[in-house]
């Protein structure tokens, strides 16, 4: 593996949270050579940064093979093997009842002086003629594929996610990056690229640019990194094809370990949510998973022709029963700006739901943990229920968490026997981060924490998951009765990811502190029994099952005389 570190002295594992000496570390690992990661010689270079010295030469060979393929357009015959989740026969212009379809509509769109009428059509014709096509038109969660672990409906590969022959264009985001294995995945030269990646400082940033600039139509965004900002950790992406765009929110980085390839030790979420492309704008207001999406990616100085388009190209539908959840480093001051992002934004995205602060079983799975303070973990549970608190004032510190909240908050992080017995051993463990010195810490909440063993056996997690069952059903502002939620995402068990509420000397108010650039999404979990009043009985596996893969498991969990894997104790590492 070589690692280029942009910051630091000296390279050193990454630990996503509790370890600012790596936020700029970026990974550029060798190609892996296994056939998930193997690309075409017709499609990508085999190792594209040996070769940026040759930019001239690059994008004639690209330019060749684009007009190969057809002026860099899939071909409308060729089977598109290596995308196994198609939108069937949604480029299919021989469909004669289709273009029959097409041409009455387009002789209508014509002859109408009525700009409402033309427009109502337009959005009808969008939603009969696209919308039924689309792959995952409601949103859905599955677990990435793994080598080594058998194939179900409920898992994905990076390349039946990114659907290579189709894409026109994509943003891709992540804190550790493999450019060589990502860029296999995609026609180089063919799709439009804004890559958003972690530089924090003018050196780090000229360096990324410098290692960016050859590669052809590729733009980069890079977030602000500065004062106490050390961590750009989301890991969004927007896929753009002819119609219709693909969000997805993964927990994994753009590497081949996260996505499961190699030998395959490690398992990683992504939501993914298909929206239809539309050619005039139809005057309806963005709900608020759109708005969000676009107020994070406006923070993070997102290129204004990106927004532009999911502002006005997009048919933003079949988001009732999600939200869409974020952390934006820095400081965030008035109520307003509070209430929007963070552990704030997390119990606005609650409520927003069904969630009314009702007690509530917690179960959140995480490959990184913090310094947890009383605080935290108390402001963690009231935002996952949706209680409502002031932000006038920041909280006064307390020496311990409330005993209900002990009982009813259980947060998954793997053991050290469980890491060391694991398909990879305590090698595969890298990006699963805690400190010893956060475990011996004087009232550390030792009785929250369970033994992070994933379902698929002898793999590791690298999942940010929290799944919130209701003890009572709770009524939506829609009418619908909602017996939970789940969060999915890239913010672990953290200050630095959620947030902190201090006081802001200047103003004598609360100020909200965020270290990292996070992004989730929260998802509505109808309840099935329609006359039930109490559902405290009901496991995670019931209520969740049928919505979600579950990753871990719940029975005997307990740590006992365990102790947790430690990330920086070479001891314990081997």
């Amino acid at each position: 593996m070589d690692i280029v570190d942009l910051s630091s002295d000296s390279p050193s594992p990454i630990d996503e949270q509790s370890h600012p000496n790596v936020v700029d570390v970026l990974e550029l690992d060798e190609p892996s050579n296994n056939e998930n990661s193997k690309s075409s010689n017709d499609s990508n270079p085999q190792s594209y940064f040996m070769t940026l010295d040759r930019a001239a030469m690059e994008r004639e060979r690209l330019l060749r093979i684009s007009k190969a393929m057809g002026g860099g357009r899939a071909k409308r015959a060729r089977a598109e093997s290596d995308d196994e989740v198609t939108m069937e026969n949604a480029d299919d212009d021989s469909n004669s009842e289709r273009n029959s379809y097409k041409l009455n509509y387009e002789d209508s769109f014509r002859q109408s002086n009525d700009s409402n009428q033309v427009q109502s059509m337009e959005a009808k014709r969008q939603r009969e003629d696209v919308t039924n096509q689309l792959p995952f038109p409601c949103g859905v969660v599955k677990r990435t594929a793994v080598a080594g672990y058998s194939r179900t409906g409920n898992d994905i590969s990076i390349g039946e996610v990114l659907q290579a022959r189709k894409l026109r264009s994509a943003v891709l985001s992540a804190f550790q990056w493999d450019f060589d294995w990502i860029l296999q995945k995609i026609f180089v030269g063919r799709t439009n690229l804004v890559l958003v990646v972690p530089a924090k400082g003018d050196d780090a940033q000229k360096s990324m640019r410098k290692l960016l600039e050859q590669v052809p139509k590729t733009r980069i965004c890079m977030p602000n990194m500065k004062g106490m900002i050390n961590c750009m950790h989301s890991k969004l992406q927007l896929l753009f094809y002819d119609n219709y765009l693909r969000v997805c929110v993964p927990s994994a980085n753009l590497t081949d370990y996260d996505w499961g390839e190699g030998i395959g030790v490690i398992e990683n979420y992504v939501y993914i949510h298909d929206f239809p492309l539309k050619s005039v704008s139809s005057g309806e207001p963005l709900p608020s998973f759109a708005r969000d999406l676009i107020y994070f990616l406006t923070a993070q100085g997102m290129h204004s022709d990106i927004i532009q388009r999911l502002e006005t190209e997009v048919l933003w539908q079949g988001t009732e029963n999600v939200q869409f959840v974020h952390s934006i480093g820095g400081e965030h001051k008035g109520d307003k700006s509070i209430w929007r992002t963070g552990f704030p934004g997390l119990t606005k995205a609650v409520q927003a739901i069904g969630g009314n602060g009702s007690a509530g079983q917690i179960d959140y799975v995480i490959s990184s943990l913090g310094s947890l303070t009383p605080v935290f973990v108390e402001n963690i549970y009231n935002a996952a229920t949706g209680k409502y608190y002031s932000i006038t004032s920041p909280p006064k510190p307390v020496e311990s968490i409330p005993q209900k909240i002990k009982q009813r908050l259980r947060v998954y992080f793997p053991s050290h026997d469980t890491v060391a017995t694991a398909k990879g051993g305590t090698a595969s463990a890298g990006t699963i981060c805690f400190s010893k010195q956060f475990w011996n810490k004087p009232g550390f909440p030792k009785e929250i924490l369970r033994d992070g063993r994933c379902t698929r056996q002898d793999c590791l997690m690298h999942e940010k998951v929290m799944f919130i069952r209701f003890d009572k059903p709770t009524m939506a502002p829609d009418g619908v009765r909602v017996a939970g939620a789940v969060y999915v995402g890239s913010a672990n068990m953290s200050e630095s990811a959620w947030g902190k509420l201090v006081n802001d000397t200047s103003t004598r108010r609360a100020k909200l502190n965020l270290r990292n650039w996070e992004c989730g999404i929260l998802l509505r979990i109808r309840s099935k029994n329609e006359a039930a009043d109490d559902q405290t009985s009901e496991t995670v596996e019931e209520m969740f099952s049928e919505t979600i893969p579950i990753p871990m498991k719940t029975q005997n969990t307990q740590y006992h005389d365990k102790i947790p894997w430690f990330f920086l104790d070479k001891q314990t590492r081997r």
